[in-house]
């Protein structure tokens, strides 16, 4: 089952002014076959529910050209949130991102701290890649993108969510 948005994805991306160029900006979405998955399933009544699953990114661009040997990754995230159909807060969780070069051999493995306080509404997904990296290439930059999924929120409301499957833009930065 889907949903009208991901809760452990990513925050939409966040357009960078000119003076800020992003440092790298990705294709975000989760492996075919495999929905980011989600315990116990959401509904309608928010309640705490642990999210897990992988993502990969792809096409990666560093704009401003200190990134550019990662054109690829691999990610394992795993949080807890308070959620429901239609808002997440109070989300906690790590990401662990295997990046990849573009011969497709690993560089290097980044450790992103997950982090949301303020609900998310719209898209209560967007909170499962806000955060900071903290270990390996990107030490020190804030994450921020989002996954919109394939179908609408009317089936998390009448039939509950127990995964989720979807596409977005992540950006670095």
């Amino acid at each position: 089952m889907h949903m009208a948005w991901i809760i452990a994805v990513t925050a939409a991306a966040v357009p960078q002014s000119p003076a800020e160029p992003a440092t790298l900006t990705c294709h975000v979405a989760t492996p075919a076959g495999s929905p980011l998955a989600f315990s116990p399933s959401v509904g309608l009544t928010p309640r705490r529910v642990t999210a897990s699953g992988h993502l990969e990114f792809t096409g990666c661009v560093s704009p401003d050209g200190t990134a550019a040997a990662l054109s690829s990754g691999w990610v394992a995230v795993k949080a807890t949130l308070q959620t429901s159909c239609t808002s997440t807060r109070r989300v906690r969780g790590s990401a662990v991102i295997t990046w990849f070069g573009l011969d497709s051999r690993p560089v290097g493995t980044s450790k992103l701290r997950v982090g949301a306080d303020r609900p998310a509404i719209q898209r209560p997904a967007d909170t499962l890649l806000i955060g900071s990296v903290t270990a390996g290439p990107l030490t020190g930059e804030r994450a921020r993108g989002g996954v919109t999924p394939a179908t609408a929120l009317l089936g998390c409301a009448t039939q509950g969510m127990a995964g989720l499957a979807g596409s977005g833009r992540v950006t670095f930065g």
